[in-house]
This record gives C-alpha cells, sequence and structure tokens, in this order.
C-alpha cells in the first residue's frame, strides 16, 4: 500500500454531498461551512491509502496526487492492521477540542486495558483547566481509576510525538499531527449531558481501545 499519495477535490464538480466524509473512518474529510463542500484536513495526511472516498464519490470530483493507480480493493477498516515502525511500544495520542473527557478517558482506558502492546497519551487543541468531573466520577465507579490523581490537560505540544492519532470526533478542528496511521472514532462529547449518555460513549471508547489493542498487536 502506497503512502506517497494524498487526496484532491475537484471543487468544480464537488456538490458537497459530504459522501466523502460518511464513509471516511479516518477523518480525512471535514466540512467547510463558509464553502459549503468538503476539506481535506489532514493535507497528504491520508496514510491509508483505502481509496474508498474516490470510489464512493457520485460526481468523481476526488482524485489522488502522486498515486500509483492502484487500488486497495482489499482494504477494511475493522480488520485492517497497519505496519508501524517505531522502537520499543507505538505511542497513541487520543485527541480531542479541551483534552477534558473523551480523550481524557481513552488515556485511562487505554493504559489500563491496552498498555501491553501500546503507550497512551491524550491532548487537546485548547484546554480547559480541569478534567470533566462526570468523567471522573464515572471512570472512577466503573474502573477504579481515578483520573485527576493520574492525568492532567495537556496540548498536543505536551505529549510525545505519536506513532498513532486518534481523534475522538471531529469537532476536533483535526489539526495536522504526522503520524503512521489515524483513526477517527465520531464520538459525541458528552460533556453537559446525563450519566446514561456518559457511560455510552465510555463503553463505545472501551470498545474501540480494545478493537484498536487487536490492530497494534505485532
Amino acid at each position: 500500500m502506497s503512502k506517497g499519495w494524498y487526496p484532491v477535490i475537484d471543487f468544480d464538480k464537488c456538490v458537497g454531498c459530504m459522501a466523502c466524509n460518511d464513509m471516511c473512518r479516518h477523518g480525512v474529510y471535514k466540512p467547510d461551512p463558509e464553502m459549503g463542500k468538503p476539506k481535506v484536513v489532514y493535507g497528504n495526511g491520508c496514510v491509508n491509502g483505502c481509496h474508498g472516498c474516490e470510489r464512493e464519490c457520485p460526481v468523481g470530483a476526488i482524485h489522488y496526487l502522486g498515486d500509483d493507480g492502484t487500488l486497495d480493493i482489499d482494504y477494511d477498516y475493522e480488520s485492517y492492521r497497519p505496519e508501524i515502525l517505531c522502537e520499543g511500544k507505538p505511542k497513541v495520542a487520543f485527541i480531542c477540542v479541551h483534552n477534558s473527557c473523551r480523550s481524557q478517558i481513552a488515556e485511562a482506558l487505554g493504559k489500563k486495558m491496552a498498555s501491553d502492546v501500546f503507550e497512551s497519551f491524550s491532548a487537546g487543541t485548547e484546554l480547559k483547566d480541569h478534567i470533566n468531573p462526570d468523567a471522573v466520577r464515572l471512570v472512577k465507579e466503573v474502573y477504579g481509576i481515578d483520573m485527576e490523581k493520574e492525568q492532567c490537560n495537556k496540548l498536543i505540544s505536551d505529549i510525545p510525538q505519536p506513532d498513532v492519532v486518534v481523534f475522538m470526533g471531529c469537532n476536533v478542528s483535526c489539526p495536522n499531527i504526522p503520524s503512521q496511521y489515524t483513526e477517527n472514532w465520531g464520538l459525541d462529547d458528552p460533556s453537559g449531558k446525563g450519566d446514561e449518555d456518559f457511560l455510552v460513549t465510555i463503553h463505545l471508547i472501551e470498545e474501540n481501545i480494545l478493537k484498536l489493542r487487536q490492530k497494534l498487536i505485532r
């Protein structure tokens, strides 16, 4: 699988249907509210080369620059095992806006459930001065982890260079963070909602952590 390509949108053809955003599980596309059409938010950060967006685009508005012309027809998001080249365990960065809720939960559960396979870090594009108290309370109740004791709010610049980047949901401004593999989990922020919504998000994060662990086992 080539990693030298990146997707380009022909805006003369693009109708703004966002089919590319809807199908891409790596968060390469994001709606541009001013333009009313998608934009490529990773620059040349599309490292998966699945060409799914090109095949799914109903008007043929997507092509690849630097493409060797080979379609990875057999690519499957759920079973794909990325090849991560690094010394020791891969470093996984969980990214959300304020690094106060979803990404902190992912860091905590990553350390608890997958520390044998990868190192977990979390960070935000901007910071709040505390971790969400509902997240702290529920993670403590369910898993016995005290995030206030073990973790703190961090900017992307405060963590090591990651090998793997996980965007918790693309209300994140999707910064272009260099990495060897990227996922977007598309999780809504439960902040301000009830315990039931929080627990749904927490269990989805646990499920995704375990899936990511399987993908990164060497």
